[in-house]
């Protein structure tokens, strides 16, 4: 039984499950902890390094929230305290739980960590890892079936119609697992909003340019005609 506890420790809080951890310090929250205990399976490097780590039996992530556009050139990854539950790793932590018991494909979440700093903070996530999953860009190296393509319209389907909202649905928050099945994960800033086609829209529209820029970045195997067989299993 998933049993969610709090901790505080100035500056530091935290929020996790019991589960994975018996207890809680910032020392997880860091990759030298896991490299000098030789736990690091693996790493991405993006806007920061999320880190692939090994706890026990468990294969987890961890990311560190850094601020994207031009304020990232003024503030790295400070954000404004205004209160533990509108953090961004508590709020991710929180919805992935909402998105979990609606059993939805959504990673676990394992502990989140607030650290404050007088009127800012910064947050730090642990979610479990899918395994033997790849992100859609190392998918599309290889061109996929107009099944493919409806599929995965049906997953962003069942996400809008239990009305969540993704702050950033792009190819690289889509993973597909071994046996085909599909994941999104980045909960960062996601909202349950009313189902309405006018966000719903936008969100496929940002989806679209995703393709439409990998496809020119990476060079992934993805047309137009991928495009519509999405739609379709969308609509359907």
């Amino acid at each position: 039984m998933t049993q969610i506890l709090t901790k505080q420790q100035s500056p530091f809080f935290w929020q996790f499950d019991q589960r994975y951890f018996g207890d809680m310090s910032e020392r997880y929250f860091t990759a030298q902890y896991w490299q000098t205990n030789n736990a690091i399976i693996g790493q991405e490097s993006g806007r920061g390094t999320t880190w692939f780590v090994q706890h026990g039996e468990t294969q987890l992530v961890l990311r560190h929230y850094l601020r994207g556009g031009m304020m990232r050139h003024l503030n790295h990854d400070r954000y404004l305290f205004n209160g533990y539950p509108k953090t961004r790793s508590i709020a991710e932590f929180n919805i992935l739980h909402i998105l979990l018991k609606k059993q939805l494909p959504v990673p676990t979440p394992a502990a989140a960590q607030i650290t404050q700093q007088g009127l800012f903070y910064q947050a730090d996530l642990l979610t479990h890892k899918i395994p033997d999953a790849q992100d859609l860009i190392q998918v599309l190296r290889q061109a996929q079936a107009l099944e493919f393509y409806q599929e995965l319209g049906k997953m962003i389907a069942t996400f809008h119609r239990q009305g969540v909202f993704h702050a950033d649905l792009n190819i690289q928050n889509i993973l597909q697992d071994k046996t085909g099945k599909f994941w999104l994960i980045d909960f960062d800033r996601a909202r349950i909003l009313p189902p309405q086609k006018k966000w719903q829209q936008a969100t496929l529209k940002r989806l679209k340019r995703s393709f439409e820029k990998e496809r020119v970045r990476f060079d992934i195997k993805w047309s137009e005609s991928d495009w519509a067989a999405l739609m379709h299993g969308y609509q359907r």
